[in-house]
């Protein structure tokens, strides 16, 4: 065989071997973007309907249209391969999801809600911008996945914006709260979502020092600005912005945080919020020091310090620097029951 065509059909091969090799050739890789790319799609087509559901207003072609960035005759296309897969249905207000669609979408929120609190909590992103990098993330992870990210958070119960995460059989708590421009002055709240988009109002209520958790009192709205309270200092934000902020009753007035630090032994609170974000948060978590969980103040170590606390009927020890990162609604002296 003459050595140019042995080069030639040396080299066909090779080429051939490089674009049709199973698994791993350029036509393998390239069939498995493309399902990606549909699949992503698909379940973001899913999250928009079940959301517009959420929020009492149906999606239409139009509504997913500007959502995923398509034309409407896109869109409708779109729409018709969904409905032809049992995800949705078309009604006369607009798009529903089919049971079957609503199970994907509970499993890709799971997903999404699990990942934005490993980025919060585990890799110390910021709060603005962890809903992106969940968006893209949230479409690669298997079931199984899924269920051992949750097990490696502590099976949380919310992102870290308040949305309650669904369960590994389909269960998701419905968030009940109002925006705080829908929220009468001087009326005591307590801050319990944070919405995520756009993230142009998130990065301002994160500068304002709003934290899920936080208790506030409107003591000033109009057309130009809020004035929220905390107990210790005013913070001003745009209507606009003050829109993404979601609160509920506070059954008592709001008063300055107080650290876990302060008590003194004998003296109990409940704990409001956690100041520190990732390792050091997930160890307080560990603790058993999650919002809510009522904590006594037992006694101090020899030197002063780590001092014991009580929670959840143990004793777990924490330094002052500890103590600090934990807000706290003091409570009567009584102690607290196991």
């Amino acid at each position: 065989m003459q050595p140019f065509l042995a080069f030639t059909l040396t080299a066909a091969a090779a080429l051939a071997l490089l674009v049709l090799w199973p698994r791993r050739g350029l036509l393998a890789r390239w069939r498995r973007a493309r399902q990606l790319a549909e699949r992503v799609i698909a379940e973001d087509t899913l999250k928009h309907v079940h959301a517009r559901e959420l929020s009492g207003t149906l999606a239409t072609p139009e509504s997913l249209a500007g959502k995923l960035e398509l034309g409407v005759r896109q869109a409708l296309e779109l729409i018709s391969d969904m409905e032809g897969r049992g995800l949705i249905q078309s009604t006369g207000p607009g798009l529903r999801l089919s049971a079957a669609g609503h199970r994907v979408a509970l499993r890709v929120i799971r997903a999404h809600r699990l990942l934005e609190r490993y980025l919060a909590d585990e890799l110390r992103m910021p709060l603005e911008a962890i809903h992106a990098t969940a968006d893209r993330r949230e479409h690669v992870l298997t079931a199984e996945e899924v269920d051992e990210l949750e097990a490696q958070l502590g099976y949380p119960q919310q992102d870290p914006h308040g949305d309650p995460i669904p369960t590994s059989s389909g269960l998701l708590e419905e968030l009940e709260a109002t925006a705080l421009t829908d929220w009468p002055v001087a009326r005591p709240a307590k801050i319990v979502h944070l919405e995520d988009e756009p993230p142009e109002a998130l990065a301002e209520i994160v500068a304002a020092g709003l934290v899920l958790g936080m208790h506030v009192e409107v003591r000033e709205a109009s057309e130009q600005r809020l004035v929220l309270w905390d107990g210790e200092h005013e913070r001003v934000l745009a209507p606009i912005v003050a829109s993404n902020v979601f609160v509920t009753d506070l059954p008592h007035p709001v008063r300055p945080p107080v650290k876990l630090s302060s008590l003194q032994p004998g003296e109990s609170g409940r704990v409001i919020a956690l100041r520190c974000e990732g390792f050091d948060r997930r160890r307080l978590l560990d603790l058993g020091l999650t919002p809510g969980t009522l904590v006594e103040c037992s006694f101090p170590g020899p030197a002063g310090e780590p001092t014991a606390y009580r929670v959840r009927g143990a004793l777990i020890a924490l330094r002052r620097e500890q103590g600090d990162e934990i807000e706290i609604e003091p409570l009567s002296t009584a102690g607290v029951e196991d």
